[in-house]
């Protein structure tokens, strides 16, 4: 009879350990059908996983992927739980992607995400804007504001030109969450908060618009040697948002417009944007 005993712990023992194992793997092309607890977007399933991973009754999640055809659904990332802790039922479905939650896996809980998106908006949540030469740096002004958490960076390719090498800058509650979508000349991404954040290359990237003028907005006029001169006084000064040089009369034109940035074609100016959070070249 004890041994009976012995042999009964055991098992229910087991049973407890292997119900509480780590499940990291993903499922291609796997549905878990019903039992949802919510839905948020999400831009990958590896973020999907984390979502679920950090949401308290999360166990496991179905998301569905880019290449999705049935609807525009795509980017869903659908949280479950049971009682039992595993799907009720699961079925193929192409498009879609389902795992389980990471809380058995002792992960890092610490929301950060060092993917960026390219052709990938999140929609919504700004609470800032500025200009940026490019989304690194966009990245790197997110790390370092307090508030931001994550960032969509509009390049040189995004349609309506007067918004192109816009910054901007989003913050939600908890682990970043957002409506996502495709869209041609973004990029997003999110705030390197962890000891990574320090792996940056802090040296500017030395980008400058030739034979480009961006007019209007000026609220200082000071002379300058060079456009790279130009760009350390703007970048200097609070107020500027971006900046053109006349090399005909050196002057450098500080202008503040935080909400459009047009630019047109001038013999003559160079333009630029400000440096943020890195180190401007001697």
């Amino acid at each position: 009879m004890l041994n009976y005993f012995i042999l009964v712990g055991l098992l229910l023992a087991s049973s407890f350990y292997f119900s509480k194992a780590c499940t990291d793997g993903l499922l291609e092309n796997v549905d878990f059908p019903g039992s949802d607890i919510t839905f948020l977007y999400s831009p990958t399933v590896e973020h999907c996983q984390k979502l679920c991973t950090q949401h308290p009754s999360c166990l496991f999640f179905t998301f569905i992927r880019p290449d999705w055809t049935r609807d525009n659904g795509h980017f869903q990332c659908f949280l479950k739980s049971t009682p039992s802790g595993q799907p009720s039922s699961q079925s193929p479905l192409l498009g879609v992607t389902s795992g389980f939650s990471l809380k058995s896996c002792n992960p890092d809980t610490r929301p950060c995400f060092s993917q960026v998106f390219q052709n990938v908006d999140f929609l919504g949540a700004d609470y800032r804007a500025l200009f940026t030469p490019d989304y690194e740096e966009c990245q790197r002004v997110c790390t370092q504001e307090p508030g931001c958490q994550f960032f969509t960076f509009l390049n040189g390719e995004f349609t309506d030109n007067k918004y192109r090498f816009k910054c901007n800058l989003k913050f939600s509650r908890n682990i970043p969450r957002t409506r996502v979508e495709k869209k041609t000349g973004v990029t997003s991404g999110f705030a390197q908060k962890l000891p990574q954040a320090q792996e940056f290359d802090t040296t500017c990237q030395n980008q400058l618009f030739l034979n480009t003028d961006i007019p209007g907005s000026d609220f200082e006029e000071l002379n300058s040697v060079s456009p790279e001169h130009c760009r350390v006084l703007c970048s200097a000064h609070p107020k500027c948002t971006y900046f053109s040089f006349s090399s005909d009369n050196f002057k450098c034109y500080l202008k503040n417009n935080l909400n459009e940035m047009v630019s047109k074609p001038k013999d003559g100016f160079t333009s630029g944007i400000p440096a943020h959070f890195c180190k401007l070249d001697d």
